[in-house]
């Protein structure tokens, strides 16, 4: 007696329904280039399908939840050269791969760029610290709660950022940790503290895909929705201006615990003065917006004028001005003048 059999095609149609609707993870196919040339013919392979894997601090935990669930990850930490801090004549460079930690305890970071030692210093535990990246604290994922809910519970959202069309669940919901400023498709902030910092000190990223690769500037790179990375592109290096002589630079973070804790608000102020007076300034907001927010109101008022309480009091008030906050976080617009008025005077 015979019977009928399945074809393969059939059995994978069935796989993939069943993964589809019982979220049944799928293990992805792993893979450890060793170049960068390697890395870029299987991201291109894969496409979307495909995510970078380097301290894996963030997207392990979006897989552990089913939030995220890539066919192929491409692990780059064999890539050799990006783990590096160096000084140039007008830059200082570091790879993408460079570690949390490691930026902190750089001579060089400590003696040009203070900022950046104050930010690295209130990322996470020193256990995240060290095994964190620079690149993977550029490209993180939001930390929305309807974004990250895990099928596991019971409930997920299907919200704007996983699907064209939908809407964005915080306009009405749960707010109290999304952002202030601007009309947006998604409330949720940027959770990269190296982003807000490395706004503000005027950063590049430079990247590398099959055509070259090409230089953005740090403050172009995200988008409401995420960034501008393309399924195939590579974060290699952070470029960094040399500061200018007579230039301060403060990065200070609220958050309800001082360790481990996201920041509710942050801000990075780089401020230069020229014979008395601010010959120029920028202040970043983080925690506040889908992107590091540059508070331009803040510069416009400082520019030119002698730092006194009552000048900085104007820039901070001029900067909350234009918050529009939801219905359970007006508080962070209070935050973000205290924050401006310490970075500025203390």
């Amino acid at each position: 007696m015979s019977y009928p059999t399945t074809d393969q095609r059939e059995i994978d149609q069935a796989l993939a329904w069943l993964n589809r609707y019982w979220n049944k993870p799928v293990e992805p196919v792993y893979y450890s280039p060793d170049t960068i040339e390697e890395a870029l013919s299987i991201l291109e392979s894969h496409g979307k399908e495909a995510k970078i894997l380097a301290g894996g601090i963030d997207l392990l935990g979006l897989m552990k939840n089913k939030v995220l669930s890539p066919r192929a990850l491409v692990n780059i930490k064999n890539i050799e050269g990006l783990n590096s801090i160096d000084e140039k004549e007008t830059s200082i460079e570091i790879g993408a791969l460079t570690t949390i930690h490691d930026i902190e305890a750089s001579p060089l970071i400590r003696e040009k760029l203070p900022l950046l030692l104050e930010l690295t210093r209130s990322i996470g535990s020193p256990q995240i610290r060290n095994m964190a990246t620079l690149g993977g604290n550029l490209c993180q994922e939001v930390r929305c709660w309807y974004y990250r809910r895990s099928p596991h519970t019971g409930i997920s959202y299907l919200c704007r950022r996983k699907e064209e069309g939908r809407g964005c669940y915080a306009v009405s919901g749960e707010n109290e940790n999304h952002a202030i400023f601007g009309e947006t498709e998604c409330y949720a902030v940027s959770p990269s503290d190296a982003a807000t910092g490395l706004v503000a000190l005027n950063a590049e990223i430079r990247t590398a895909n099959r055509d070259g690769g090409r230089t953005m500037a740090i403050g172009n790179f995200h988008t409401s929705l995420g960034n501008i990375l393309e399924p195939d592109e590579i974060i290699t290096h952070i470029s960094i201006p040399q500061p200018k002589p007579d230039t301060a630079q403060r990065f200070l973070k609220f958050r309800p615990r001082e360790a481990i804790d996201f920041a509710t608000v942050s801000v990075a102020s780089v401020i230069t003065n020229v014979r008395g007076r601010i010959g120029d300034a920028k202040i970043v907001l983080g925690g506040v917006s889908p992107a590091p927010y540059e508070a331009v109101r803040a510069r416009e008022v400082l520019l030119g004028k002698v730092l006194t309480e009552d000048l900085v009091e104007k820039a901070a008030g001029a900067v909350a001005a234009d918050a529009m906050p939801l219905s359970k976080n007006g508080y962070k617009v209070r935050l973000v003048k205290a924050l401006i008025k310490r970075s500025l005077l203390e």
